[in-house]
């Protein structure tokens, strides 16, 4: 049986990323959903793009990138063009860890400054989305489910939400049940360990802030987690 592997936010730590992909089991049939905020705070934003394009590109068919609020910020600040109708203002970007990603890019003040998207950097924006789910046929017993960066809204479809929320929501998701029997898997809270309810499965376990970075299995809802030491575990949730 083929299983849906989720990835918590990254957000520059490309070593941790590294060792955590080499401790999953993926199988040839597996899909990959990385949900967003692989970008900024963490030392080697670059190298976790490059990864994440090198995944893609063995298997565009089974690896899903998500829009975090993170490359939300950035791209609207490079490239002037992102899902959310929020009008950031020119420093919200670098105030929240647009300073380390450039940096990565060997690009220091003021240099960092200008509005000049990297080549890596533009292409995987450019494969962003918003929200993903299971196709059906392939994940029949993952129909109840959806993968997003933040959090869905509750009685309203995924498709029919818009990436303001998507990629921004927090405690009116978190704190208030969604009854509708929909599963939503995301990051974007950090928590120690990964949080779980009854609508929701949060894995931003704070890779950045000294937590492990952790990926979910499902259907199999199995945890793995790079430490910060770069070793591994795995437990059952």
């Amino acid at each position: 049986m083929a299983s849906v592997w989720a990835i918590g936010d990254i957000h520059g730590m490309a070593a941790r990323l590294d060792t955590l992909l080499a401790a999953l089991p993926r199988g040839p049939e597996d899909v990959t959903v990385f949900l967003g905020d692989a970008i900024d705070r963490g030392p080697d934003s670059r190298g976790v793009v490059n990864r994440l394009l090198a995944e893609y590109d063995a298997a565009p068919e089974r690896t899903v990138l998500l829009w975090g609020n993170h490359e939300d910020m950035a791209s609207a600040y490079l490239t002037g063009k992102h899902p959310c109708r929020i009008a950031y203002d020119d420093y919200d970007w670098f105030r929240n860890g647009g300073i380390e990603t450039m940096h990565s890019w060997e690009r220091d003040p003021p240099a960092c400054f200008a509005r000049e998207c990297p080549d890596d950097l533009a292409r995987y924006f450019s494969l962003l989305k918003t929200y993903w789910k299971a196709p059906t046929e392939r994940f029949p017993e993952l129909a109840h489910c959806v993968w997003v960066h933040a959090g869905t809204e509750r009685g309203k479809p995924v498709e029919d939400t818009h990436p303001d929320t998507l990629l921004w929501i927090r405690w009116e998701f978190l704190e208030y049940a969604d009854r509708s029997g929909r599963l939503t898997i995301h990051g974007h809270t950090p928590t120690t360990e990964p949080d779980v309810s009854a609508w929701q499965i949060g894995i931003d376990t704070g890779a950045c802030r000294s937590g492990p970075l952790t990926a979910l299995q499902m259907p199999e809802r199995h945890i793995y987690q790079a430490l910060p030491d770069q070793t591994t575990r795995d437990f059952p949730l």
